[in-house]
């Protein structure tokens, strides 16, 4: 749980303090229409913002990737570096709003900001069987960030625009034969081989195996499965915040019901060597995905790659 800023937090308004952190809560002010709060007397260097529209998030990632300050997503499981200044995102927007973009696909637009219990009350199929999503407040990039079990083609998600760590605003989907628009950013371009790559390496065949993928990281989305095809969004999936942010994704309404996952208990039992390399490899993996995806951790550090408890998708 994030701690809030202490009553001493300040808003823009008041001169600009001298210190470099102070300077930069100030130039984020300034650039930024929503609200900037950061604590002066602090022993920590922390503040928060509260968007009041997209272009907001991009300006403090810009912000942030000059200067070394860690972007991290409100009440996720990213892991800020202690050693860095930190800048808590709230997804949090009334602003927000989702529509159904193509009725015939059953199609849904939702921006990050529109929580859960929103889409129930439209009745979004997948959020409207289960009684913990109905009233909830947790916002779509949030649960985006959450780990989802299962297979991730069943899982709705059919493409995401994420702000990648290079300030690129990038749509990522179907990948391939089903591609849609091509991608924009030239690092994008140059990592996909790359990604793809490591989804055919030892270390990929190996946490494949498992009755669930061990990985925090959900590599398998590019590894080849009978009738999908690779998607780069649901690499996304599950990322705790820590590979990209969340502007808005794309649903498609069905008969599944995705739950809010939590992360707890042991993977599938193999005999214990297998276990242990299981777990060494799936960390070797994360780390690879986040060096190519985020190399200088604007979004934090690697959370932790636990077992996923049921229900999970079928």
């Amino acid at each position: 749980m994030v701690t809030q800023p202490s009553r001493r937090a300040f808003l823009i308004g008041r001169r600009t303090p001298a210190t470099p952190w102070g300077q930069f809560c100030a130039r984020l002010s300034r650039v930024c229409v929503g609200r900037v709060q950061w604590d002066q007397e602090a022993q920590t260097s922390q503040a928060w913002l509260y968007p009041a529209r997209d272009i907001d998030v991009q300006h403090a990632q810009a912000l942030c990737g000059q200067l070394g300050v860690q972007l991290i997503l409100m009440d996720s499981e990213a892991c800020p570096d202690p050693e860095r200044p930190i800048l808590w995102v709230d997804s949090h927007a009334e602003w927000a709003h989702s529509e159904l973009e193509d009725p015939s696909a059953r199609l849904w637009r939702v921006e990050a900001g529109v929580t859960l219990g929103t889409l129930y009350q439209k009745g979004v199929g997948m959020f409207a069987e289960d009684p913990a999503l109905r009233e909830s407040s947790l916002t779509i990039a949030q649960w985006f960030a959450r780990p989802i079990a299962g297979d991730l083609s069943q899982s709705g998600i059919v493409q995401a625009e994420v702000l990648l760590a290079d300030g690129t605003l990038e749509r990522l989907g179907p990948f391939g034969a089903k591609g849609s628009a091509p991608l924009k950013s030239l690092s994008m371009q140059r990592n996909i081989p790359r990604l793809f790559e490591l989804a055919q390496s030892r270390d990929a065949a190996l946490c494949a195996q498992r009755q669930e993928w061990p990985s925090r990281y959900r590599l398998d989305a590019l590894m080849s499965h009978a009738g999908d095809s690779p998607n780069l969004a649901w690499l996304f999936a599950g990322h705790g915040g820590s590979l990209a942010w969340l502007q808005t994704i794309w649903i498609q309404k069905s008969e599944h019901t995705l739950p809010i996952q939590h992360v707890s208990g042991e993977h599938a039992s193999l005999d214990q060597g297998t276990e242990d390399e299981v777990r060494h490899v799936s960390i070797l993996l994360d780390q690879s995905i986040k060096q190519i995806l985020d190399p200088a951790g604007v979004f934090g550090k690697t959370p932790p790659a636990k077992g996923l408890e049921s229900p999970q998708l079928n």
